[in-house]
């Protein structure tokens, strides 16, 4: 029997399987525990990465539904509990020792306000193993502007707020992302409005002019309901619309649509905005710190990951005849930022907007049809939806080639290649695998 730690055999297996092509299929908690045991630096990582240790933690059953980890840093999570409101969620996080007064200063201050947060010491082996959890209403970093829309946000937005917690339902929420931001579909009168509350200010209403110049433009795009207050606290709004989005199955009308209403954003003024160089250096950012995660949570995959990383930047951000003019981009379009009603659509989500390769786009959207069905991903980037969606495109007199719709799909893979272990996939590290391995196919 080996006597290599769990850690570097998990490791040597992955290799393995890279190099052969197998799906391994290693089980979440395997990987969890691996990962752990390479990072000592936060004690505590193992209790929020376990759905079983962080219940016994918190005395109730919970599922962990999202990971933000920084390697030798902290740990944060999203666990839910039955039920759709904002009271069936809340946040745990844990640090290295050194920064557990922090999580402890946050408790103390929520306490005294008569907070939700407690900080948590689970192991009396180990006294510098602490977990702070706490409601999504405790969340530090959001909670000044959670505030603001509770006092006077909601009023604004034709929304009252509730008599016992403001965001319990009949307010549902949609998407949380802790220490970022927080998506909740509210009642009011006139029909339900989707409210987004970010920590990002946007102190100048830049959303709000962008949003208005693609309606401007002929854009199908969702009225912005949140005035330039709600803005200046991270708050946008748009009333709710549609049945669903592209995602939910075969549409080929919506997709056509999409692919025209992609065609007309970059035929728009890109402004002084459009700048090459500063988009290839914003790609390799993306570029390097999916690599740095990858190799934490892989290390034995640093040879295969770098090839990868080198041939990606070389295809999407090396300046040369390949290279299209910089257009206007949606930044993260995907079939889920494509609400429809029949073959009526609009587009959503424009946080990412820059300016870049206009394939990007497309090669977003392909890898992302690619990820919802792995088992019938082509020798080509996308499927059928990917296909409608390049025919509207072209009609409307947008110009790309596959192969460079495949090399932005290859990118996109890649940067969502750590999303399975953020996601808590039932089994990320052959998740991951693919997400690479499939990148690798479309780039060669």
């Amino acid at each position: 029997m080996s006597t290599a730690p769990q850690g570097e055999r998990l490791q040597g297996e992955l290799l393995q399987g890279w190099l052969q092509g197998e799906e391994l299929q290693p089980q979440r908690r395997e990987a969890d525990r691996a990962l752990a045991a390479r990072d000592p630096r936060i004690p505590g990582l193992n209790w929020v990465l376990d759905d079983e240790l962080l219940s016994e933690l918190l005395g109730e059953r919970v599922r962990i539904t999202r990971t933000r980890y920084k390697p030798h840093s902290s740990a944060l999570v999203v666990f839910r509990r039955a039920g759709n409101g904002a009271g069936s969620y809340g946040w745990a996080s844990t640090t290295a020792p050194e920064h557990a007064g922090k999580l402890q200063r946050r408790a103390d201050s929520s306490l005294q306000r008569g907070g939700g947060i407690r900080l948590i010491r689970p192991d009396q082996l180990h006294p510098d193993v602490a977990v702070a959890a706490g409601p999504i209403e405790e969340d530090w970093p959001l909670r000044p502007n959670l505030r603001w829309l509770r006092d006077h946000g909601l009023r604004r937005l034709g929304a009252l707020p509730a008599a016992g917690r403001f965001l319990d339902p009949p307010v549902s929420v949609l998407r949380y992302n802790p220490e970022r931001r927080l998506v909740a579909r509210v009642p009011t009168e006139t029909g339900p409005v989707v409210i987004k509350t970010a920590v990002q200010a946007d102190e100048v209403a830049a959303g709000l002019r962008l949003r208005q110049r693609l309606q401007s433009h002929g854009i199908p795009v969702l009225p912005e309901l949140a005035d330039p207050a709600c803005a200046a606290h991270g708050i946008s709004a748009s009333p709710g619309w549609g049945q669903g989005d592209l995602g939910g199955g075969d549409n080929d009308p919506a997709a056509y649509r999409a692919g025209q209403a992609v065609a007309a954003i970059h035929g728009m003024d890109a402004g002084a905005g459009a700048d090459p160089m500063a988009d290839r250096e914003d790609l390799a950012r993306q570029l390097a710190a999916t690599r740095s995660m990858i190799i934490c949570l892989f290390p034995g995959l640093q040879a295969p990951v770098d090839a990868l990383t080198g041939r990606l930047l070389a295809a999407v951000g090396a300046a040369g005849p390949q290279r299209q003019q910089p257009v206007l981009v949606h930044g993260d379009f995907s079939a889920d930022q494509v609400l429809v009603d029949g073959p009526a659509i609009r587009i959503i989500d424009f946080d990412r907007v820059t300016t870049s390769d206009p394939a990007r786009d497309l090669g977003s959207f392909a890898a992302v049809e690619d990820i919802a069905d792995p088992a019938g991903a082509g020798p080509v980037a996308g499927g059928r939806k990917t296909a409608q969606l390049i025919d509207g495109y072209r009609e409307a007199g947008g110009h790309v080639t596959q192969a460079r719709v495949d090399s932005w799909a290859a990118f996109r893979l890649f940067l969502n290649s750590v999303d399975p272990f953020r996601n808590r996939a039932s089994d990320w590290p052959a998740d991951t695998n693919w997400h690479i391995r499939r990148a690798l196919e479309l780039i060669a």
